[in-house]
């Protein structure tokens, strides 16, 4: 049963509302990433959701 204590905890990307920014994507390291308009909108009619515009930062983070 040691191979349990060895587990990562993983921590998934959220959607929050941030006092200045507005809506922003909480990254898993702690980064805030504000949201434009039109994924604000995407958002609010369930088109897309926290782990897509995740996976759209890294990507143009990569990049």
């Amino acid at each position: 049963m040691k191979h349990a204590a060895y587990a990562r905890e993983f921590t998934e990307s959220r959607i929050e509302d941030e006092p200045i920014l507005g809506t922003v994507l909480v990254m898993p390291d702690g980064r805030i990433q504000p949201l434009t308009l039109m994924q604000r909108i995407r958002l609010m009619f369930g088109l897309t959701d926290a782990k897509s515009l995740e996976t759209h930062y890294r990507k143009l983070a990569r990049v």
